[in-house]
């Protein structure tokens, strides 16, 4: 039966029209319409928190004989929810101000109405697609928000992006397709097998002979989507040039829902991630270390966090490789702290190019004193990608080294090497964003940048509540953590 919590994955695309019609007499002002829904998805998600542990909903229908879809909101998959939704709905109020500068340029200092209500209604279905991602519970349904959360994103690129919009749009948009494409394959393997397109019938492929041909075939097309090391080319040019809040959303949300997605799918079959181990390992070390080192080499502000945004899945790739629970729970809770920190990051970025009109970091220094809100949303968004405390990211990757390391930490042995190869990532992480700061915001104030001025509270609110609530959560996980860890317990029995 379709209730409250379909209300909330559909309340978005709901509105879309709605914004549409309503943008093309209202322009930016339409940005609050489309906070409507938004805030009743994020009120709605936030309010079922803490009862989900005890009480999970699932509402279901039948659409065709033999095919049920329903959406399942429980310990594992609403703080993902969540995550997307407060994101969403924090960088709609950026957008606001973000926006309306970008279409102004964009349109030669001319108002356009259309180009306003476009973005937002986009921006909405964009979102819905993300949330129906995080809370099906069926194969043949997840595909089809996995299929569909690549439109809108492609679209925003493509219309409202910078540089090559459309290669860059299209190069994106192809790379998508193939790894659903390689995805669905590995779904209809399942399928042939099992007999069902449910998720929860994917655990009955333990001990069957094709179980490591959907298993791989699956995760291949989602890793395509995690920007993985070899499958991360469209990364870079995707998330440095759409706009800002796109980036934000992009790099932050979406690219982490594929690793939510291999928890939820291929961990419950026994026997095939477990036993690669080392494999997957490696495949998460490369990805932290080359993203890492991408970052170093880079002087356009965006392209660097997009390489970071690379380097941070190898953090939840390596948890999930654990296939153990302290392991992937921390990489679900490093999702939630990627999420927060990295908006944060891109939304400090975005006001640094809307008010310096630069995005080559050797063209800033300086900045603290005329940007300090920016300054300090950087500075809490790199501890938090870092692992530093207070912020949240310090439990997330303390859980992902305790438990893909742990066991094999007691004699000298691969692992340990790879363990210790981890840990000193964790301090490039922490190098190249400290040094990111100091070079955009300390050392002289070049004479160019001399009048630059803080961005609109639109936009230094956003940042400051991504911050806030990071510090929250790292001060006191236990909401999410506790709950988290024993469904996952649950899923990996």
């Amino acid at each position: 039966m379709m209730g409250t919590l379909w209300l909330a994955a559909l309340m978005p695309a709901l509105f879309m029209p709605i914004v549409y019609f309503a943008g093309r007499k209202l322009g930016k002002k339409v940005s609050w319409v489309a906070m409507i829904p938004l805030l009743f998805s994020t009120a709605y998600l936030a309010s079922n928190l803490g009862s989900v542990a005890e009480n999970p909903i699932g509402e279901y229908f039948d659409w065709l004989p033999g095919i049920r879809f329903g959406l399942y909101a429980d310990s594992l998959s609403l703080p993902i929810a969540l995550t997307v939704a407060v994101l969403g709905t924090i960088i709609m109020i950026y957008s606001y101000s973000y926006m309306d500068h970008s279409i102004h340029e964009q349109y030669h200092h001319q108002e356009n109405n259309r180009a306003h209500a476009t973005y937002n209604a986009l921006y909405l279905m964009y979102i819905t697609s993300m949330l129906g991602v995080v809370l099906s519970t069926n194969l043949f349904e997840f595909y089809f928000f996995f299929e569909l959360m690549i439109i809108p994103s492609w679209a925003l690129i493509n219309s409202y992006g910078s540089g090559e919009k459309e290669k860059i749009a299209m190069m994106y948009l192809l790379w998508s397709i193939v790894g659903a494409v390689v995805f669905v394959t590995g779904a209809l393997a399942a399928y042939a097998l099992t007999g069902s397109f449910e998720i929860s019938a994917l655990a009955s492929l333990t001990g069957m002979p094709y179980a490591g041909f959907v298993v791989v075939c699956m995760m291949l097309g989602l890793t395509v989507k995690m920007a993985m090391f070899g499958l991360h080319i469209w990364l870079p040019f995707a998330h440095a040039e759409a706009p800002t809040p796109i980036s934000a959303l992009l790099s932050p949300a979406m690219i982490g829902l594929a690793a939510y997605a291999i928890v939820r799918m291929l961990l419950p079959v026994k026997g095939v991630i477990d036993s690669n181990f080392t494999l997957m390992l490696l495949w998460g070390l490369g990805t932290m270390i080359y993203g890492g080192m991408m970052v170093l080499a880079q002087t356009d502000i965006k392209r660097l966090l997009a390489y970071s945004s690379m380097s941070q899945m190898g953090y939840l790739f390596i948890g999930l490789a654990s296939a153990g629970t302290l392991g992937v729970t921390g990489s679900m809770m490093h999702y939630v702290s990627h999420g927060l920190g990295k908006a944060a990051l891109f939304l400090s970025v975005g006001a640094i190019m809307h008010q310096t009109g630069y995005r080559d970091i050797r063209k800033l220094g300086g900045l603290a004193d005329r940007m300090p809100i920016s300054a300090l949303a950087f500075f809490i968004g790199a501890m938090s990608i870092g692992g530093i405390p207070p912020t949240v990211g310090y439990p997330s990757k303390l859980s992902i080294f305790m438990g893909s390391f742990g066991p094999g930490v007691g004699a000298i042995s691969t692992e340990l090497i790879m363990a210790l190869v981890g840990i000193l990532s964790t301090a490039l992480t922490v190098g190249y964003t400290m040094w990111t700061m100091r070079r955009i915001f300390y050392g002289p104030l070049p004479e160019h940048l001399k009048d630059v001025e803080e961005a609109s509270p639109y936009m230094t609110v956003p940042m400051l509540l991504l911050c806030l609530i990071s510090i929250i959560l790292g001060i006191y996980p236990r909401p999410i953590l506790d709950p988290l860890m024993e469904v996952i317990a649950g899923i990996l029995a």
